[in-house]
């Protein structure tokens, strides 16, 4: 555990007190729709909680990236002779509704991506279509 992953642990014990005592002042109500639990609030307490939740999430990721360069590193070190470089490529689809948003790191993922991309609203219309 490095220093940003307890800083992100800090700070989201610190965004559940606030989210505690806005729900004790009355600030702040939960619920449950359909099977997602759910937390609307107005006033500072619920301000400052979703804050101190948004900044934990975001030390919790560049915690992650933080140690993937150091131990990067630690391997060069290590190996005197120079080390090949490797890329990864890689793309994804994500559906809202029938709204595709593609993003890859080569043209040829991204253009693969776009004709799964219409093959899966395809599918999904002609699927709703016939129920």
């Amino acid at each position: 555990m490095n220093k940003y992953h307890f800083l992100s642990f800090v700070c989201f014990i610190i965004g559940i007190a606030f989210f505690v005592l806005g729900f004790l002042q009355g600030d702040i109500q939960t619920g449950i729709f359909v099977v997602f639990p759910f937390i609307a609030g107005s006033g500072v307490y619920a301000f400052a909680g979703f804050i101190f939740i948004f900044i934990a999430i975001l030390l919790f990721i560049f915690g992650f990236s933080i140690s993937i360069e150091s131990d990067e590193l630690k391997i060069d070190q290590e190996n005197s002779q120079p080390t090949k470089k490797t890329f990864i490529k890689g793309g994804g689809v994500v559906l809202i509704g029938p709204i595709p948003i593609i993003f890859g790191s080569n043209w040829k993922i991204a253009v693969f991506l776009m004709i799964l991309a219409i093959v899966l609203i395809l599918v999904a219309f002609f699927t709703f279509r016939l129920l």
